[in-house]
């Protein structure tokens, strides 16, 4: 019979460099478990895994300057799901990188999690957020992070990031719309609905529009940098 430690060594053999495992992937009964994990961390001492958070380790790929660093999905999964919750998604500067809203690269990356996380891999800070129903809202999700940040982007500016938001929005399909808003309407900051609002006006989305603009206080000023060239209605939502 092969010793846990190449039993483990077999089935890292199969799988990608970069690839996240835990204890679950090698426990085949609970008194393995012992076992398994003086296993993996032994292997990890030899350069063969390296730690990724407790209980979680991958198999590094290596480049011409050395090993290669995981994948951001593969560092968010190392968060893990609390039980019964989605698992936390990517969001802040990387996203916004990744959509091309600004060409500066995070040191540190940003997910969204259900509860506060206080052990998490270097590489990793939480902000809380509710729960996504399904996967299918984490883009729009993250798309309403962009407008509740548009100040706050950087290497671009507020102008530039509402065109970007526009363009999006013309070409997301109706009932994708509808579902943006939807979502912006429970939870997303006021100043994120009141710029969702004015974007959605012109399309025109008059439904869209009206529903964001019942849940805003008509007093509040939303200071967010945008000149009226890029938002022509700005004024009619208190948006400066």
């Amino acid at each position: 019979m092969p010793s846990t430690a190449q039993r483990i060594r077999a089935k890292l053999e199969q799988l990608p460099p970069g690839q996240p495992v835990g204890y679950a992937d090698f426990v085949r009964e609970p008194a393995e478990f012992g076992a398994v994990a003086a296993a993996l961390s032994r292997l990890s001492r030899t350069g063969e895994l390296v730690r990724l958070a407790k209980g979680r380790y991958y198999r590094p790929a290596v480049g011409r300057f050395g090993p290669v660093p995981p994948t951001q999905a593969a560092v968010v999964s190392a968060v893990g799901a609390a039980p019964g919750q989605p698992a936390p998604y990517l969001t802040g500067l990387a996203v916004y990188n990744a959509l091309g809203l600004t060409t500066q690269v995070p040191a540190t990356l940003t997910v969204a999690t259900t509860r506060p996380r206080r052990r998490l891999p270097a590489r990793l800070r939480a902000v809380v957020r509710p729960a996504p129903e399904q996967a299918s809202d984490v883009p729009l999700l993250q798309w309403l992070d962009v407008l509740a940040d548009v100040r706050r982007i950087p290497d671009t500016t507020p102008d530039r990031v509402v065109a970007r938001v526009a363009e999006k929005l013309r070409r997301l399909p109706a009932a994708a719309r509808r579902r943006l808003t939807a979502l912006a309407a429970r939870q997303a900051p006021p100043r994120a609905r009141a710029l969702l609002g004015a974007l959605l006006e012109p399309l025109p989305d008059a439904a869209g529009a009206a529903q964001l603009r019942a849940t805003l206080n008509p007093l509040t000023i939303y200071r967010l940098g945008l000149s009226t060239e890029a938002l022509p209605n700005r004024a009619a939502w208190n948006i400066q």
